[in-house]
């Protein structure tokens, strides 16, 4: 394993905690706190460019390219959505769904790459990945709670 390699499972365990963290501030009404969480999603753009550009290079499998792709256009569409454009575009079916569609490319391409890379960094990182889905089931239950009231 390289640099590029830890670097993009140190990233998958960025992002899975970055997620994680949002989520869970968002179900308990923290919303300037999200925020961090955001631009450290933001930030998370640079290295992932740094190991598309290695891969492409060393000629990486074409896979490793596709999971780099997918992750950083879901980083940029947070990005370009929630922090530049400011769009309210989870309110909306037709633009919440393709957006979800790429969270999760993102998510199985961190999940898969870094089981790739690394059997026993790969299923640590499928236990955030785990972690994730039950948030997410949280925060989802949470808000039709709330809905409810």
């Amino acid at each position: 394993m390289d640099l590029f390699d830890g670097m993009f499972i140190v990233s998958g365990f960025t992002f899975f905690v970055s997620m994680i963290s949002a989520i869970l501030l968002m179900a308990n009404d923290k919303m300037k706190t999200v925020k961090i969480f955001g631009v450290i999603l933001a930030v998370l753009m640079l290295p992932i460019i740094a190991i598309l550009i290695n891969y492409i290079a060393i000629g990486k499998g074409l896979i490793f390219i596709i999971f780099c792709v997918l992750i950083l256009t879901y980083l940029a569409a947070e990005f370009l959505l929630d922090m530049v454009f400011k769009i309210d575009f989870r309110s909306k079916t037709s633009t919440h769904v393709p957006y979800i569609i790429v969270e999760w490319a993102a998510a199985f391409s961190f999940l898969y790459g870094t089981i790739y890379l690394d059997r026993t960094i790969g299923w640590i990182i499928g236990f955030f990945f785990w972690v994730f889905i039950v948030v997410l089931i949280y925060y989802i239950v949470k808000r039709r709670k709330n809905n409810k009231k």
